[in-house]
């Protein structure tokens, strides 16, 4: 019974290693922009060519780079699933537990400002004046307590 637990233990630790070093690569038909995209979906590196630029609209570019991420992402979905289906029970469904675990993934892009100005929307707006962080951590239970005391 040990053993059989040592066994699946390494299987598990070896089926993790394999899941973090999935990636696929997928790039543009004329060469200009390409996306790697790992394990989970997540985007490991974009390559534009200075072609890019010239090529495309920036609202054709991001919808591209998101088109490019979509056809990896589904690609890291089906090496995903097959290497689940290695350990999962026979009948168990790797798409069904994937989904499980896995974060939704960007469903947008904007971009505004000029050129090489991309809206992350991390910029406070004019009619909301920019707070000062105080270096101090912030507690609800304290700002409770402090508008408790002012009244």
């Amino acid at each position: 019974m040990i053993a059989d637990y040592r066994r699946s233990r390494q299987r598990l630790s070896e089926v993790g290693d394999e899941l973090a070093a999935i990636e696929e690569t997928v790039g543009d038909e004329r060469g200009t922009v390409s996306v790697t995209v790992g394990s989970g979906g997540a985007l490991r590196r974009l390559w534009l060519s200075e072609q890019a630029y010239r090529t495309h609209r920036p609202e054709e570019l991001g919808r591209l780079i998101l088109r490019l991420s979509g056809t990896a992402t589904e690609r890291v979905a089906e090496r995903t699933d097959a290497v689940l289906a290695t350990v999962l029970p026979s009948g168990s469904d790797p798409a069904a537990f994937r989904a499980e675990v896995t974060s939704p993934p960007v469903t947008g892009v904007s971009v505004s400002g000029g050129p090489g100005r991309a809206d992350n929307g991390s910029e406070t707006s004019p009619a909301e004046p920019e707070q000062e962080e105080s270096p101090e951590p912030r507690s609800w239970l304290r700002d409770v307590g402090a508008a408790e005391r002012s009244r």
